[in-house]
């Protein structure tokens, strides 16, 4: 699996071993590899002495030594980078890290600055992209916050990864749209994304009966989607009129998840519709290789839940039988335990997702994308969907501590 390689400067050798000590220790370093210098010239003949298979995710250092390295050509090298500031330094916001926060929050950020080692796949239709459906019988389960961090975590473990979310009213905006815009000038083109190729494949299907191929399928769909870093994957633009996301009927659905697999431009794609029965919905249930499908541990929740699996046993009963067998039953907002018995006696739970506080005053993006319990869950169902949870989905690296002079 992906080991992300970090280089950490410092002069200061005390904040070294308690930085390389905290990562050590536990999972909390989990996917990256330190190598520490506190002195200049083991650090500059490091960085200009590795071969391109040697080159590190991510710089971390302090002033003095980061802009050494950097009017040397680390400036022009691509390697992302982080400074070390206590605070006043004039350096972009995005560019600093704090040097002094609680350690759990530093390799958080470090997670995040690292440049992602996106897997390269040859662009032939039907190519190993698994898709997920985020689904449950009730509103306001958390299927977004789920989506959103699976999205997350399988881009941090190297998946190329797309989120696509067929909400009515998408509940993303507030948190992405600072990703989207950050840094960039407007994209005309890409903020009409979505809407674009449902007009492409529709008007497609029209004059030929089949899905669009040419130009779509070669180029795949980079002239649609937008990039958000935070989220470590591929984005559309959340469209601004509503009536095309209700005219979408369960065929159009069905038609934009394939024609995204069939580009094979991802490994993962991740699905965020309604709770419910539009066709939006059943696109997805039909189209998705697997679901996870999010209960709430109360008794109206556990009752919405039985009653749409009996409607679907009732009108689709050669149907129910597949969805069954593609779903991975989780409760979100777990606390400490399950109070409420499943509706039925064959349905069972595969995981927990557990309850965060902080989320009911979220003010910003990053608050909601951040909780390393929420995180580390999220990372085992993950596992649990794309490796049978075998094994995790980032492999602990080895830390090298190359202190310079220590």
């Amino acid at each position: 699996m992906i080991v992300l390689k970090v280089v950490l400067a410092s002069k200061d050798r005390e904040y070294i071993s308690a930085w390389l000590d905290f990562a050590q220790g536990g999972s909390a370093g989990s996917g990256l590899r330190f190598t520490a210098f506190s002195q200049w010239e083991p650090f500059r003949e490091h960085m200009h002495g590795q071969g391109e298979r040697e080159v590190p995710d991510l710089v971390i250092a302090e002033p003095e030594l980061l802009n050494a390295w950097l009017s040397s050509g680390g400036d022009t090298s691509g390697i992302p980078w982080l400074m070390l500031s206590e605070g006043n330094d004039e350096v972009e916001e995005d560019k600093q890290l704090m040097k002094y926060q609680p350690l759990p929050s530093l390799l958080d950020a470090v997670m995040n600055a690292c440049r992602q080692p996106r897997r390269k796949k040859a662009h032939r239709p039907g190519q190993d992209t698994l898709s997920i459906g985020v689904i449950s019988a009730s509103g306001g389960s958390g299927k977004t916050a789920v989506a959103l961090h699976m999205a997350k975590q399988l881009g941090l473990a190297g998946y190329a990864v797309l989120y696509l979310n067929l909400e009515t009213l998408d509940s993303t905006q507030p948190f992405l749209e600072k990703g989207l815009t950050r840094g960039l000038q407007r994209q005309p083109d890409a903020e009409t994304g979505l809407s674009r190729l449902l007009y492409d494949l529709k008007v497609s299907r029209k004059e030929t009966g089949k899905a669009v191929q040419s130009q779509s399928q070669s180029k795949g769909v980079d002239h649609y989607v937008l990039r958000h870093e935070g989220l470590k994957s591929d984005v559309f633009w959340p469209l601004s009129n509503r009536k095309e996301l209700l005219q979408m009927s369960k065929e159009d659905t069905a038609n934009l998840i394939q024609h995204l697999i069939q580009c094979g431009q991802y490994d993962v794609i991740i699905l965020d519709g309604d709770s419910g029965w539009d066709g939006r919905s059943e696109g997805i249930i039909e189209t998705a290789d697997t679901f996870v499908w999010l209960v709430e541990d109360d008794i109206a929740a556990m009752h919405r839940w039985g009653q749409w699996i009996q409607y679907a046993e009732r009108v689709k009963p050669n149907w129910i039988d597949s969805v069954m067998d593609r779903a991975r039953f989780v409760v979100n907002k777990y606390r400490d335990s399950v109070v409420n018995a499943t509706p039925r006696p064959d349905l069972h739970l595969d995981a927990v997702l557990p309850y965060i506080p902080s989320w009911r005053q979220i003010s910003q993006e990053e608050v909601l994308l951040s909780s390393p319990i929420f995180q580390r869950e999220v990372k085992r169902l993950c596992a649990l969907l794309i490796q049978n949870g075998e094994e995790e989905l980032t492999q602990t690296g080895r830390i090298h501590q190359g202190m310079g002079g220590r």
